[in-house]
């Protein structure tokens, strides 16, 4: 699994909350390096944040649905903001709001990967 969040803070979290229920985890620090990471990889699936640095998620994520080998890797969305992806959601197998409950996001992500 991939988890791709600008903040060291909320990615460090996220990657323990993960770990802790058995996932492996990949850490990006913006979508670059998720890209990067993925064309490696090949994770199972992405946990995308939206607003990045040097590329954003939305980017990020249509890199991915361009590249063969990669457009069927599930990404789930999070951002604060969902509006902004409006127009784009059928990119994402999944979008979460943030804050997220790590429940809800540990849910998410089973049921994506089954």
């Amino acid at each position: 699994m991939l988890v791709a969040e600008d903040y060291d803070d909320a990615r460090d979290i996220m990657a323990m909350v993960l770990q802790s229920a058995g996932f492996q985890v990949l850490e990006a620090r913006d979508g670059v390096e998720a890209l990067e990471a993925a064309r490696s990889f090949r994770p199972n699936i992405i946990v995308m944040d939206m607003f990045m640095p040097n590329m954003d998620g939305l980017t990020a994520t249509r890199a991915l649905r361009d590249e063969p080998t990669l457009r069927r890797i599930p990404v789930i969305a999070q951002t604060a903001q969902p509006s902004v992806i409006s127009g784009s959601r059928e990119l994402f197998d999944a979008v979460l709001a943030k804050p997220c409950s790590p429940d809800l996001l540990i849910r998410t992500i089973s049921e994506l990967i089954g």
